[in-house]
Formats: C-alpha cells, structure tokens, sequence
C-alpha cells in the first residue's frame, strides 16, 4: 500500500490547459493598453518638441506696451490729418471738384502696390529683420506727408515770389503731401501686425492686439484734443509762426518717438540666419525636417514599427490552426489601434 501511494504521488498529474484564445485575446488587450499608451506618450512628447521650437518666447507687459505705442503716433497724426485737411486745401485755394481726387488716389496705390511690397518683406533677408525696414520706411514716407502737407504753402511762399506760380505748387506740393501720408499711414498697418505675429506667442499675440487697440484709441483722442485748441495765440503759434506749425511740431515730435521706441521694442530674427550655432538645445523634429529632400515640411516615409514590450509574448502565428484561433476573438481585440 506504500509503494502504491508512493507511485501515485510520484506519476505526472494530466496538465489542464486553458481555453482556446483566451491567452491570445490576454496579449492583444495588454499589447494594445501599452502601445496606445506608449503612442500617446510619444505623440506629446513630439509635439512639444515641434512646436517648442518654433514658439517664440514669452514677452513681458513692458514690451508689448512699447511694440504698440506706434499705433498711438500713427493714430495721432491720422486724427489731426483729418482735422485740418479740409482747411488746408481751402486755403491753398483746391478746388472743390478735387477733392475725391484727392482721397482716391491712396487707395488705388494702395490696391497696386501692396501685394508687391507685401512679398517683398516675406521674403527679406535683412539683418535688422523682415518687417522692420518697412516699417522704418513707411514711417518716414509719413513724416514726409505731414510735413507737406501742414508746411506746403509756407515753403512755397517762401520760395515762389509769382502769385499764379505760388497757387499752383501750392495745391501740388499739398495734395502730394496728403496722398502720401494716407498711402503710408494705410498701408504700415499690415507690416506692423506682421511684426508682432512674428515675434509673439500665441498669447502674447492676443495681448499685444489688446494693447494696439487701446493705444489706437487713445491716440485718435489726444490728436483730435490737439487739434482742437486754439494755437495761434499762444506762445508756441507766435514763436513758430502759426498754427499749422505747432501741430506739426506734436505731430512729428510724437510720431518720431513711438516709432523708434517701436523699432527696438523686441529684436526680430532675420530670415534664413542659422540658429544652430547660438541655440545650444538638441535637435528637434522640426529642425529634422530640414535634411530630408523631400520638399518642404515633407518626411520619408519609412515604416515605423511599434516596440513592444519583453514581457509580451510572440503573437506571429505559427501555424493556420493559431491563426483560426486569434481569427475567432472579438472585433475589439481585432484592432487595438482603431483610433
């Protein structure tokens, strides 16, 4: 009776094996859990690479303030434009049938040569930036406007002696000041923009077009308060001669400062400069898209497989009994990366 209890005890027990694709639908779920995990780990990580790389940085209250206050010069200057166009050009002795010439013009210019000068600053390769050199020669084409157009028929008097002679330049070298005023002050509204899109987050950006509209307003507010008072007799409109002079000394006095404090507000980057050099950060995904030729923003398309884990075990099918068997589980389990 011992030795039979012995030889029981010693011989091999049945081995009870598991339900068909039980084990195989266990993989695929647990496969599926930690390459989905494992994707969405890397999809984030990814991104933020890209789109770290090319986000500007954060710029402070200060500086947003300075980048705006262009808006307020060049509003300023707009308001007392259209506060003493029309008494310019009377005195001057323009006549009435005119005076839509004069204001068609800028927009015609406008819808010419805007699209031209536009692409030019996309595509300018200047060491002080894309935009600003267009913004610093706008600026002065407007300085040049109101000054013709506030001085015009001061330098011609004082230059032309013959009345008829005098009449005529005047009406000239006004209407010329006026039109390139309004085509400047019209059209460095885009470069400007430009400007702060390219050197701002996206939330900068939103601040920063806060800041505009506020300072545009407030602009528009003190040219219109100016232009309002009563300069002739004052000690300012004795000292420079008459009233049109003491609103082109705070126009021109206002419109230099903001757009110089505009110009260096935040350093702009210039076009195709290489920042691998200066930035010491390790290469993106985004600076790798560069050494492919395969065209702008495009990747080879190489296929990636998915690494899976050591504890997962093989699921290649051996045979086509196996592959029957992962055939008969459920849809869900069919494809694990649906999504």
């Amino acid at each position: 009776m011992t030795l039979l209890s012995e030889d029981q005890s010693v011989r091999p027990q049945p081995c009870r094996l598991s339900e068909p694709g039980k084990h195989i639908r266990t993989s695929l779920h647990q496969f599926s859990t930690d390459y989905n995990g494992s994707k969405e780990e890397y999809m984030d990580s990814g991104e933020g690479a890209v789109f770290g790389a090319v986000e500007p940085p954060r710029r402070s209250r200060g500086r947003l303030i300075l980048h705006g206050l262009v808006m307020f010069g060049r509003e300023f200057c707009y308001a007392v434009e259209a506060a003493f166009v029309t008494p310019v050009l009377l005195s001057v002795g323009l006549p009435r049938s005119l005076y839509s010439l004069v204001w068609l013009i800028s927009p015609i210019l406008g819808f010419l040569l805007q699209p031209v000068i536009g692409s030019a600053s996309d595509h300018c390769r200047s060491a002080w930036g894309r935009r600003r050199p267009y913004i610093l020669a706008l600026g002065i084409l407007m300085l040049l406007g109101i000054t013709l157009f506030l001085n015009g028929d001061a330098v011609i008097s004082a230059l032309v002696s013959d009345r008829s002679l005098r009449r005529i330049w005047a009406i000239v070298v006004v209407m010329f000041g006026v039109v390139l005023f309004d085509f400047a002050a019209d059209f460095i509204d885009g470069p400007i923009k430009a400007y702060l899109f390219d050197v701002c987050s996206h939330q900068d950006k939103e601040r920063g077009l806060h800041y505009h509209a506020l300072l545009t307003g407030l602009g528009g507010a003190c040219g219109y308060l100016v232009g309002a008072m009563d300069w002739g007799h004052s000690v300012l409109g004795q000292l420079l001669g008459s009233e049109y002079q003491v609103i082109y000394f705070f126009s021109a006095l206002t419109w230099g400062i903001f757009l110089s404090v505009h110009l260096f507000s935040i350093p702009e980057q210039p076009l195709g400069k290489d920042r691998s050099a200066s930035d010491p950060s390790p290469p993106s995904a985004l600076r790798l898209l560069g050494s492919h030729s395969n065209g702008y923003g495009a990747l080879a398309k190489e296929p990636v497989s998915p690494v899976v884990p050591a504890s997962v075990p093989d699921l290649r099918p051996r045979s086509f009994s196996a592959l029957g068997e992962a055939n008969s589980v459920t849809s869900s389990a069919k494809q694990p990366n649906k999504e």
